[in-house]
């Protein structure tokens, strides 16, 4: 049965690969438009907002999937991005955003975004005690990216999450075992941290 099956499907590598490159288009999609905020901003009656953010996303959809730019223009490009909710969410989203750079190197497009798309959609961030933390650190030999969060009560493990996933499968195909990925959580927090040599 497995020979029938791998002449039909491949081998479980081969469909393991189909699947890992799947999933990292999926993420550079996820990343570059983030449906939740846009329905979200839709749904507001103001219209200066949905000006700015239809701006927003005529700029990102010219924007390919196998591009790269530098890290400077994905932060600033990330640092707007999280203005928008905090536009929509004002005294219900705490968030600090800490950015310090001695290099500027390329990276894939919207590469940083998905740990702090997922903080925004799955973390508790409406706390003082407890923002959300984005620490951005670039040297000449690699970038950093903290990413910290109130946990989510309501779910198991902010891990095991469809957008983590596809995240690991991006950093896979377009650096295969160079970076660090790096998660932990207690009771209060959740931290992503990544360590991309470049």
């Amino acid at each position: 049965m497995g020979n029938f099956l791998d002449k039909i499907f491949g081998s479980k590598i081969e469909v393991d690969l189909v699947r890992i490159d799947l999933e990292a288009k999926l993420c550079f999609h996820e990343s570059r438009l983030d449906s939740h905020l846009a329905s979200a901003i839709f749904q507001q009656d103001d219209a200066q907002l949905k000006q700015d953010f239809a701006q927003y996303l005529a700029r990102v959809s010219l924007v390919e999937e196998d591009q790269y730019w530098s890290a400077s223009q994905e932060i600033a490009l990330l640092q707007e991005y999280s203005t928008f909710y905090k536009r929509i969410l004002g005294d219900k989203l705490f968030l600090k955003f800490d950015v310090k750079m001695e290099a500027d190197k390329e990276i894939p497009v919207f590469f940083l975004f998905p740990l702090v798309l997922h903080a925004l959609k799955e973390g508790y961030n409406s706390m003082e005690k407890f923002p959300l933390k984005i620490k951005v650190r670039t040297f000449a030999t690699a970038l950093q990216l903290e990413v910290i969060n109130h946990v989510n009560p309501h779910i198991t493990s902010q891990e095991r999450m469809p957008l983590i996933d596809h995240f690991k499968s991006r950093v896979f195909t377009s650096y295969a075992d160079r970076p660090t990925l790096l998660f932990n959580s207690n009771s209060h927090t959740f931290k992503a941290n990544l360590h991309l040599p470049w």
